[in-house]
């Protein structure tokens, strides 16, 4: 399906920064306008300069034809549940991608992945379903990113990192090449991570130490 529309699922801090590159990526031709979001409450943009159509709650979401939606949620946790009960319903979900992001033709992303400003995807990447790689972050070669993984701004994920799925990094946190980062791992910001990370491991400071 070519969707015509989107639709952003939530509508925090995250989807205020997706309604700004999204538009973008409309102005230059790569994606569909956005016209709505859906949310816990339709006052999420009140005091704020968009004018979306609230489409209602989450949970209460059917697809319309021509619709795709946009994955507008940072929590990995929150990414992979609410995914899995939207595409049940039969959802597609978009791919977003910055006009400004660089990606190399080998890279490989998954559905729902979000890809903002002056980020850079290298060589033989991979990244999975739904992973949100924020502002000026980047994938080295031969990268592989885990499904619903949240890149904060500036990380920096060097070269054959593996990286299991609903992981989550701070701003600024880096990994040294050929370390693996397990699942449900969170990486605090400013983090340096020199050593492999356990599943569901708390890393911080710099170098890093387990929490």
């Amino acid at each position: 399906m070519i969707p015509t529309s989107l639709t952003l699922v939530g509508c925090g801090a995250y989807a205020r920064e997706l309604i700004n590159w999204i538009a973008d990526a409309t102005a230059a031709g790569s994606l569909p306008p956005l016209t709505g979001f859906l949310d816990t409450t339709s006052n999420s943009l009140d005091n704020f300069p968009y004018t979306l159509v609230y489409r209602g709650r989450i949970e209460d979401y059917v697809p319309e034809p021509g619709e795709a939606l946009v994955m507008a949620i940072a929590s990995p946790e929150a990414k992979r549940r609410i995914a899995s009960e939207l595409k049940a319903k039969g959802a597609s979900f978009a791919t977003v991608i910055h006009p400004s992001a660089v990606i190399a033709g080998s890279a490989r992303l998954g559905e729902g992945v979000t890809v903002c400003p002056f980020a850079l995807i290298s060589a033989d990447a991979t990244v999975g379903e739904f992973a949100a790689i924020n502002a000026m972050s980047s994938i080295g070669h031969d990268v592989q990113l885990g499904a619903y993984a949240t890149l904060s701004a500036h990380v920096d994920l060097t070269g054959r990192v593996v990286v299991g799925s609903e992981a989550f990094f701070g701003t600024g946190a880096k990994v040294l090449p050929g370390v693996k980062i397990g699942e449900r791992a969170k990486i605090g910001a400013g983090a340096l991570i020199m050593r492999s990370v356990k599943a569901d491991v708390v890393m911080y400071a710099a170098p890093a130490k387990q929490l």
